[in-house]
């Protein structure tokens, strides 16, 4: 977000600013409190960080706020890449449930701020177990193949769904797959071997951005 542009009363309640600039020795050191909490925002509040030096207390003062006092939130766009923290992510609810009870955590594909994909697993109040501040978007895993096109497969599809160990990667890089039992997660191919679940993997897909 670029706040030269931007003026936080766009995107945040002018209640609460008001509230957080009666905190300050100086209103001007604002803009910069206002960007750091909303660019470090998670999907349930923002921080606010007034440094000892800004404070009216001279000591540092910090202020949680429920991200609905933000005005703009983008909507989540399904099977698609979302930008994190910008859109919240829905419960999914798609993992298997275990002796009827459902999971407490939903499990998304992640790009990482270095380009990389991982698994992201976000708890029912959506804090991200691993990777909170590392995560630049997600999205879902591409439907499941019915188990019958896998058993009639011929030829590896490059962009679809492949049957394993019937067929293997052809590149070194990051894959969604599918696990025994309808489990979907992420796993890297390297040296003719997976980095993850290599006994329960069923098969795989390229990551198409």
């Amino acid at each position: 977000m670029d706040f030269k542009t931007v003026k936080p009363e766009e995107l945040c309640d002018p209640i609460l600013i008001g509230y957080i600039t009666k905190l300050l020795k100086n209103e001007g050191a604002f803009p910069e409190i206002f960007a750091s909490a909303y660019e470090n925002r998670n999907a349930n509040n923002l921080v606010f960080s007034v440094p000892s030096d800004f404070s009216i207390t001279g000591s540092r003062i910090d202020v949680i706020a429920d991200r609905a006092h933000l005005l703009k939130e983008p909507p989540y766009r399904p099977h698609k890449w979302n930008a994190w923290p910008e859109v919240i992510p829905p419960r999914l609810d798609t993992e298997p449930a275990i002796n009827g009870e459902t999971r407490e955590c939903d499990y998304w594909l992640v790009r990482l701020k270095n380009g990389s994909y991982r698994t992201g697993k976000i708890t029912k109040d959506k804090y991200w177990v691993r990777f909170e501040n590392q995560i630049a978007a997600y999205r879902e895993f591409s439907p499941r193949p019915a188990e019958a096109v896998l058993e009639n497969q011929t030829e590896l599809d490059p962009g679809g769904w492949n049957a394993y160990p019937k067929f293997k990667p052809d590149s070194e890089e990051v894959y969604e797959v599918m696990l025994k039992g309808g489990l979907q997660r992420s796993a890297g191919w390297k040296k003719g071997n997976w980095t993850f679940y290599s006994e329960e993997i069923t098969a795989f897909k390229k990551i198409n951005d």
